[in-house]
Protein backbone atom coordinates (compact mmCIF):
# COMPACT_ATOMS: atom_id res chain seq x y z
CA UNK A 1 0.00 0.00 0.00
CA UNK A 2 2.80 2.41 0.92
CA UNK A 3 4.70 1.52 -2.50
CA UNK A 4 1.24 2.64 -4.51
CA UNK A 5 1.04 5.67 -2.65
CA UNK A 6 4.47 6.75 -3.30
CA UNK A 7 3.97 5.81 -6.80
CA UNK A 8 1.32 7.70 -7.44
CA UNK A 9 3.10 10.96 -5.42
CA UNK A 10 5.84 10.29 -8.19
CA UNK A 11 3.02 10.09 -10.90
CA UNK A 12 1.59 13.35 -10.22
CA UNK A 13 4.65 15.18 -9.56
CA UNK A 14 5.80 14.60 -13.38
CA UNK A 15 2.48 15.60 -14.29
CA UNK A 16 2.34 18.76 -12.66
CA UNK A 17 6.22 19.51 -13.74
CA UNK A 18 5.17 18.87 -17.61
CA UNK A 19 4.31 22.32 -19.13
CA UNK A 20 5.60 24.37 -15.77
CA UNK A 21 5.83 27.81 -15.29
CA UNK A 22 9.50 29.35 -14.01
CA UNK A 23 9.26 32.37 -12.45
CA UNK A 24 11.90 34.68 -11.63
CA UNK A 25 13.28 32.89 -15.22
CA UNK A 26 16.91 32.13 -15.97
CA UNK A 27 18.23 31.49 -19.50
CA UNK A 28 19.53 28.27 -20.34
CA UNK A 29 23.42 28.63 -18.94
CA UNK A 30 24.78 28.08 -22.53
CA UNK A 31 23.74 31.47 -23.54
CA UNK A 32 25.34 33.26 -20.51
CA UNK A 33 28.39 35.42 -21.66
CA UNK A 34 27.23 35.34 -25.02
CA UNK A 35 25.79 37.65 -27.85
CA UNK A 36 23.83 36.81 -30.46
CA UNK A 37 23.43 38.14 -33.94
CA UNK A 38 20.12 38.53 -36.11
CA UNK A 39 21.44 35.98 -38.91
CA UNK A 40 18.60 36.97 -41.34
CA UNK A 41 19.59 40.51 -40.61
CA UNK A 42 21.36 43.46 -42.70
CA UNK A 43 22.03 45.74 -39.37
CA UNK A 44 24.13 44.92 -36.42
CA UNK A 45 21.17 43.75 -34.57
CA UNK A 46 22.46 41.76 -31.21
CA UNK A 47 21.35 40.05 -28.47
CA UNK A 48 24.29 39.96 -25.01
CA UNK A 49 23.55 37.99 -22.10
CA UNK A 50 24.68 38.89 -18.98
CA UNK A 51 26.54 36.72 -16.66
CA UNK A 52 23.87 36.88 -14.16
CA UNK A 53 21.67 34.46 -16.13
CA UNK A 54 18.50 36.67 -15.78
CA UNK A 55 19.36 40.06 -17.67
CA UNK A 56 20.23 40.65 -20.92
CA UNK A 57 20.02 43.35 -23.73
CA UNK A 58 18.62 43.80 -27.03
CA UNK A 59 20.66 46.62 -29.51
CA UNK A 60 18.15 47.27 -32.36
CA UNK A 61 17.76 51.33 -32.91
CA UNK A 62 18.71 51.81 -29.29
CA UNK A 63 19.70 49.33 -26.21
CA UNK A 64 16.62 47.27 -24.67
CA UNK A 65 17.51 45.96 -21.34
CA UNK A 66 15.42 43.33 -20.52
CA UNK A 67 14.84 40.57 -17.18
CA UNK A 68 13.82 37.33 -17.48
CA UNK A 69 10.22 37.17 -15.79
CA UNK A 70 8.98 33.87 -17.23
CA UNK A 71 9.22 30.69 -19.11
CA UNK A 72 5.80 28.99 -19.88
CA UNK A 73 6.59 25.82 -21.87
CA UNK A 74 8.89 27.24 -24.54
CA UNK A 75 7.07 31.39 -24.42
CA UNK A 76 9.64 33.54 -22.69
CA UNK A 77 8.08 36.65 -21.32
CA UNK A 78 10.73 39.36 -20.76
CA UNK A 79 9.93 42.89 -18.97
CA UNK A 80 11.91 45.63 -20.49
CA UNK A 81 13.74 46.75 -17.17
CA UNK A 82 12.40 49.79 -15.33
CA UNK A 83 8.99 49.85 -16.73
CA UNK A 84 5.69 48.07 -16.61
CA UNK A 85 6.11 46.90 -20.70
CA UNK A 86 6.63 43.14 -21.24
CA UNK A 87 7.44 41.00 -24.48
CA UNK A 88 6.31 37.32 -25.31
CA UNK A 89 8.56 35.44 -27.50
CA UNK A 90 8.39 31.86 -28.51
CA UNK A 91 11.52 30.00 -28.49
CA UNK A 92 13.00 26.52 -30.73
CA UNK A 93 16.38 25.79 -29.28
CA UNK A 94 17.94 22.66 -29.37
CA UNK A 95 20.82 22.35 -26.65
CA UNK A 96 22.68 19.80 -28.84
CA UNK A 97 23.67 23.61 -31.17
CA UNK A 98 23.68 25.88 -27.70
CA UNK A 99 24.97 28.82 -29.81
CA UNK A 100 21.84 29.10 -31.64
CA UNK A 101 18.55 29.57 -31.42
CA UNK A 102 14.92 30.64 -33.42
CA UNK A 103 12.75 33.27 -31.98
CA UNK A 104 9.52 34.23 -32.73
CA UNK A 105 7.36 37.26 -32.72
CA UNK A 106 7.96 40.52 -30.90
CA UNK A 107 4.41 40.84 -28.78
CA UNK A 108 4.11 43.51 -26.56
CA UNK A 109 2.07 44.33 -23.68
CA UNK A 110 1.81 46.64 -20.31
CA UNK A 111 1.03 45.04 -16.79
CA UNK A 112 1.15 47.05 -14.20
CA UNK A 113 2.91 45.91 -10.63
CA UNK A 114 3.13 42.67 -12.10
CA UNK A 115 5.63 40.47 -10.07
CA UNK A 116 4.32 37.40 -9.83
CA UNK A 117 3.78 34.24 -12.89
CA UNK A 118 0.84 35.55 -15.70
CA UNK A 119 -1.46 32.75 -15.11
CA UNK A 120 -3.12 33.32 -18.38
CA UNK A 121 -0.52 34.02 -21.58
CA UNK A 122 -3.14 33.17 -24.42
CA UNK A 123 -4.20 36.85 -24.77
CA UNK A 124 -0.60 38.41 -25.30
CA UNK A 125 1.93 35.53 -26.65
CA UNK A 126 -0.12 35.21 -29.95
CA UNK A 127 1.08 33.72 -32.94
CA UNK A 128 4.09 35.79 -34.14
CA UNK A 129 4.51 37.67 -36.96
CA UNK A 130 8.18 37.34 -37.44
CA UNK A 131 11.02 35.23 -36.73
CA UNK A 132 14.41 35.18 -36.12
CA UNK A 133 17.40 33.50 -36.24
CA UNK A 134 19.99 34.28 -33.49
CA UNK A 135 23.77 32.73 -33.60
CA UNK A 136 27.08 33.85 -32.23
CA UNK A 137 28.87 35.47 -34.30
CA UNK A 138 26.89 35.52 -37.39
CA UNK A 139 28.49 32.13 -38.11
CA UNK A 140 25.96 30.07 -41.12
CA UNK A 141 23.10 28.12 -38.70
CA UNK A 142 23.00 24.93 -38.28
CA UNK A 143 19.37 25.05 -38.32
CA UNK A 144 17.93 24.42 -42.11
CA UNK A 145 16.61 28.25 -43.73
CA UNK A 146 14.15 29.45 -43.57
CA UNK A 147 14.18 28.75 -39.79
CA UNK A 148 11.50 26.74 -38.14
CA UNK A 149 9.49 27.90 -35.02
CA UNK A 150 7.86 24.44 -34.68
CA UNK A 151 4.54 25.52 -32.79
CA UNK A 152 3.72 28.74 -31.69
CA UNK A 153 0.93 28.94 -29.36
CA UNK A 154 0.61 27.84 -25.54
CA UNK A 155 -0.69 24.66 -24.65
CA UNK A 156 -3.44 26.34 -23.08
CA UNK A 157 -4.45 28.77 -25.48
CA UNK A 158 -6.69 27.62 -28.73
CA UNK A 159 -6.18 28.19 -32.59
CA UNK A 160 -4.84 30.29 -34.91
CA UNK A 161 -1.47 29.22 -34.38
CA UNK A 162 -0.38 25.36 -33.45
CA UNK A 163 -0.64 24.33 -30.43
CA UNK A 164 2.09 23.74 -28.68
CA UNK A 165 2.52 20.41 -26.50
CA UNK A 166 2.68 20.83 -22.49
CA UNK A 167 6.03 19.39 -23.16
CA UNK A 168 7.66 21.32 -25.45
CA UNK A 169 10.03 23.60 -23.22
CA UNK A 170 13.20 25.86 -23.46
CA UNK A 171 15.73 22.97 -22.39
CA UNK A 172 18.05 24.78 -19.76
CA UNK A 173 21.23 22.49 -20.98
CA UNK A 174 22.99 22.79 -17.29
CA UNK A 175 21.40 23.63 -13.64
CA UNK A 176 21.44 26.88 -12.68
CA UNK A 177 23.46 26.83 -9.26
CA UNK A 178 23.87 29.76 -6.84
CA UNK A 179 26.77 31.09 -5.11
CA UNK A 180 26.71 31.15 -1.48
CA UNK A 181 29.72 32.07 1.38
CA UNK A 182 31.30 28.63 2.32
CA UNK A 183 30.14 27.48 5.85
CA UNK A 184 32.56 26.85 8.47
CA UNK A 185 31.68 24.81 11.48
CA UNK A 186 33.66 25.67 14.48
CA UNK A 187 34.97 22.71 16.29
CA UNK A 188 36.22 24.22 19.51
CA UNK A 189 34.42 23.08 22.22
CA UNK A 190 32.32 25.52 24.24
CA UNK A 191 31.83 24.70 27.65
CA UNK A 192 28.24 25.63 29.26
CA UNK A 193 28.24 27.62 32.21
CA UNK A 194 24.42 26.95 32.61
CA UNK A 195 23.42 27.03 36.38
CA UNK A 196 26.66 27.71 38.00
CA UNK A 197 25.29 30.52 39.87
CA UNK A 198 22.70 27.96 41.64
CA UNK A 199 26.10 25.33 42.27
CA UNK A 200 28.28 28.06 44.53
CA UNK A 201 27.90 27.55 47.86
CA UNK A 202 27.35 29.79 50.90
CA UNK A 203 29.88 30.31 53.10
CA UNK A 204 28.33 29.32 56.68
Amino acid sequence: MHKQIVMCYMISLLQISTGMTENPCYFPCPWHNQTFGDYNSNYAVTWTFNADGRTSTIVLENRLNFICHQITEKFLILRLEGTDSFRCFSINYNPDIPLEFVMGGWNSFRSVNQTTAFTDVCEFCEVPDLTFLWTVGRTPPSTPLPPSLGCNRPSSCSPPGEVCDSSETIPKACPITTTSPPTTTNTKTTKSHCGKKHNTRSSA
